[in-house]
C-alpha cells in the first residue's frame, strides 16, 4: 500500500488537466492518473490510413469560451476558420444562412434563403441581443430545466426554422436531435457563437490537449493506470495497485458510488471518399430532412490539400443502434441530397460523447462530496468543453481552500 501525500487527480481529461494547473497554480505537486495511453479524454486527433488528420467526434472550438481563454493560447493553434452559419439543402438545393454581423458578404444570400421567415430572423436577432447582455455565466444560470425545442416555441420561432435551421444545427452541438437540453444551456452556446469564432486547430483538436499537458512542471502523469474503486482515501486500480490519498478529484463519474448513472448521447463520425465539390470555404453542412446525418464538411475545405476527396458526416447513435446500418443510413441521406460519396474511409463510433443532461450549472457550487473527496467533469456541470475546464478549476478550488482552512 502506497501513502499518497499529495491531491490524486482521476481522468486526464480536460477536467484533469484544468484542476491539475490549478493546484500547480497554488504550490502543490498532484498525481494525474489516467486509463488511457495519453491524455485528453474525448478531445483525440487520430490518422486516417493515408496520414490525413481526423477528430474523432469531428469537434470544434468556439473561442468565446472563457476557459478557453484563461487556458489557451488559440493562437498558437493556427486555428482554421468556419463561416458562422451553414450551408442548409432544402428542397432541392443548398441555402446558405449565416451571421452578416461577422460576415456581411453572407447577408443577401441569407436573406433570399428562404430558411425561415422575416418575423423569425428578427426574433433571432432580439435572442442574440438576448443572451449578449450581463455576464456570460448568469446566462447559462437562467432557465437550468425544461427543454430548448420547447423554450422555442414558447418565444415564437415557425416550425420550419426551428427543424430547418435551430433543431438541424444545434443537434450536431448537443448530439440530440430532440433538442431535450436545458434553455439555458442553449442560450449560453449561442452566446458563445454570437461572440467568438468557431474554429479547428490546423492539427486537429488533439492540439489543444497537447498545448496544456506542456504546461504542468510538478505534475506527476501515470498512464494506463485504471482505476476501478476509491473510497475512505483508498484508491485501487484495475492492475492491483492499492493508494491512500488524503485529497481525491475525480472527473470519471462512473467511480463514484451511490449517485446515479450518467446517461450518454452516443454519435457516429464517418469519413467517406467524394469526388464531389467542396464549398469552397469552411463551413458546416446540413441536412434537415436526413433522419441520420446531422452534420458534414468537406475535409478539403478545413485542411486543405491532405482532406482533398474526403467528406467528413456525423450521425446521433442511439445504444444498440447498428453501426453498419447507420453508416449505410448516412450514405444514402448523403446522395439523397446530391453528393457525389463513395466508400467508407474512416469510422469512429463514439458511445459516451457527450452527458445528456436535464439540468445544467457553470459549475458545482459544492465539488465537495465528501472529506477529501472532490468531484469534476462535463456530466457534473453541462454538456461543453468549457464547463468541463471551468469544473476542473472549481473543484481544485474547492480543495485548496479546504486544505489553507485545516492549516491555519
Amino acid at each position: 500500500m502506497e501513502h499518497i501525500d499529495r491531491p490524486v487527480v482521476i481522468g486526464g481529461g480536460a477536467a484533469g488537466l484544468a484542476a491539475c494547473l490549478t493546484l500547480e497554480a497554488a504550490g502543490m505537486s498532484p498525481l494525474l492518473l489516467e486509463a488511457s495511453d495519453r491524455l485528453g479524454g474525448r478531445l483525440r486527433t487520430e490518422r486516417m490510413a493515408d496520414g490525413t488528420r481526423v477528430d474523432v467526434g469531428f469537434q470544434v472550438l468556439l473561442t468565446a469560451y472563457p476557459e478557453l481563454k484563461r487556458w489557451v493560447d488559440m493562437s498558437a493553434l493556427e486555428p482554421v476558420r468556419f463561416v458562422p452559419g451553414a450551408r442548409i439543402h432544402k428542397d432541392g438545393r443548398w441555402r446558405t444562412l449565416a451571421d452578416p454581423r461577422r460576415r456581411p458578404g453572407t447577408l443577401p444570400a441569407t436573406l433570399t434563403s428562404g430558411i425561415g421567415t422575416w418575423a423569425d430572423r428578427f426574433r433571432m436577432l432580439r435572442l442574440v441581443l438576448e443572451v449578449m447582455r450581463g455576464p456570460a455565466e448568469d446566462v447559462q444560470s437562467g432557465a437550468t430545466s425544461g427543454t430548448t425545442l420547447d423554450d422555442l416555441k414558447a418565444r415564437g420561432f415557425s416550425d420550419g426554422f426551428i427543424r430547418d435551421f435551430l433543431q438541424s444545427f444545434f443537434s450536431g452541438i448537443f448530439l440530440d436531435k430532440a433538442l431535450t437540453p436545458p434553455p439555458a444551456q442553449f442560450l449560453y452556446t449561442l452566446r458563445m457563437f454570437a461572440s467568438g469564432e468557431v474554429v479547428r486547430p490546423a492539427d486537429g483538436v488533439e492540439a489543444l490537449v497537447h498545448q496544456l499537458q506542456g504546461k504542468p512542471e510538478r505534475t506527476e502523469v501515470r498512464l494506463q493506470q485504471r482505476v476501478v474503486s476509491f473510497g475512505s482515501g483508498h484508491i485501487l486500480t484495475e492492475h492491483g495497485a492499492d493508494w491512500v490519498a488524503p485529497q481525491i478529484i475525480c472527473t470519471v463519474p462512473s467511480l463514484l458510488d451511490g449517485r446515479p448513472p450518467v446517461p450518454w448521447h452516443g454519435c457516429l463520425n464517418v469519413v467517406f471518399a467524394t469526388s464531389g465539390r467542396p464549398f469552397g470555404k469552411p463551413i458546416i453542412g446540413l441536412l434537415p430532412e436526413a433522419q441520420s446525418v446531422t452534420n458534414f464538411h468537406f475535409m478539403e475545405d478545413v485542411q486543405g490539400a491532405e482532406g482533398r476527396g474526403k467528406l467528413n458526416a456525423t450521425a446521433v447513435i442511439d445504444s444498440g443502434q447498428n453501426v453498419d446500418e447507420a453508416v449505410l443510413a448516412m450514405q444514402s441521406e448523403l446522395r439523397a441530397a446530391g453528393l457525389a460519396v463513395g466508400e467508407v474511409l474512416w469510422k469512429a463510433h463514439i458511445p459516451e460523447a457527450l452527458p445528456a443532461m436535464r439540468e445544467v450549472r457553470p459549475a458545482m457550487a459544492h465539488p465537495k462530496i465528501s472529506e477529501g473527496l472532490y468531484i469534476a467533469g462535463d456530466a457534473t456541470a453541462a454538456p461543453s468543453l468549457d464547463a468541463a475546464l471551468r469544473s476542473g478549476r472549481v473543484a481544485a478550488e474547492a480543495l485548496i481552500h479546504s486544505k489553507r482552512s485545516t492549516t491555519t
